[in-house]
């Protein structure tokens, strides 16, 4: 099945709840992932399908951008839900920390990215940008993760577990982001073909070669759950589509990857999980 093409219509929206909460803010390695947005044009059934199947609720993002809205989950804020000013088809944005966002933003451009919105300042300890690398893929850059800080931990179910890039072409993707976040690539052989462990100093996110034909890279979020199955049938009764099944031959049926009903693509992964395949 095909996933759809991803477009970013961040010009004139700014995603800035990384300042949503008070304090001094902690000091997160580059490279690190931090928040993710949910840009989408109906965010009254985002709401509703994310609260029925994660239990998350929503506020206004006080002073950070009109009808930005901030995702919580169990208190604790996990990111956002953007309007965007112009049409685009709805999907995740995630930000990821970089240690100088105007050079990154740079970089993106010199490598035959594109520039979405920023370089600009968000508050005076916070830069921020929204751009796509050379085959497509929409990322943001931030200067710092939030203001609580990112736990090391293992997240709770129902929060942001990974992050995975799925590949167009794996070489040049691979070469970018080690060049630009300081990824060490570890490539690992899979019955559903070769995957990449992208690690700096600890693991960050994984990389492979899509199996469904597609124009561009996306970056993919993962959810932790506590049965993948079960949570895209779900999300499938609230009105999502199911894209990748459970399958004993993919990481043993710990995975599932589902659109929500605005086509917005969310992995839905069980962690820890057995490896090899169910017979």
């Amino acid at each position: 099945m095909r996933l759809p093409r991803l477009w970013v219509a961040t010009v004139g929206v700014v995603t800035l709840a990384l300042t949503a909460t008070s304090g001094a803010a902690t000091k997160v390695a580059p490279g690190t992932f931090v928040w993710h947005d949910l840009v989408t044009d109906n965010p009254t059934a985002a709401k509703k399908f994310y609260s029925e199947l994660f239990g998350w609720t929503f506020e206004p993002g006080k002073g950070v951008e009109p009808d930005y809205t901030i995702i919580r989950h169990q208190g604790v804020p996990i990111g956002g839900i953007v309007v965007p000013k112009q049409q685009t088809s709805p999907q995740w944005l995630s930000y990821v920390v970089v240690a100088d966002v105007d050079r990154a933003v740079e970089a993106f451009r010199q490598a035959g990215g594109q520039v979405y919105r920023g370089p600009l300042n968000a508050r005076n300890d916070l830069r921020v940008a929204a751009v796509a690398d050379a085959q497509g893929a929409p990322i943001g850059l931030a200067s710092r993760g939030p203001i609580e800080g990112v736990s090391e931990a293992l997240p709770d179910v129902n929060r942001w577990l990974w992050m995975d890039y799925v590949a167009r072409d794996e070489a040049p993707a691979l070469q970018f982001y080690s060049q630009m976040l300081g990824y060490q690539s570890q490539a690992e052989a899979r019955d559903t073909g070769a995957y990449y462990r992208l690690a700096n100093g600890r693991p960050r996110a994984g990389l492979f070669k899509s199996p469904w034909p597609r124009e561009t890279s996306i970056w993919l979020p993962y959810i932790r759950v506590a049965d993948p199955e079960a949570a895209a049938k779900r999300a499938q009764e609230l009105g999502g589509l199911i894209v990748q099944g459970t399958a004993p031959r993919v990481r043993n049926g710990s995975l599932a990857i589902v659109l929500d009903p605005g086509g917005a693509p969310i992995a839905l992964q069980k962690y820890p999980y057995a490896t090899g395949a169910t017979p």
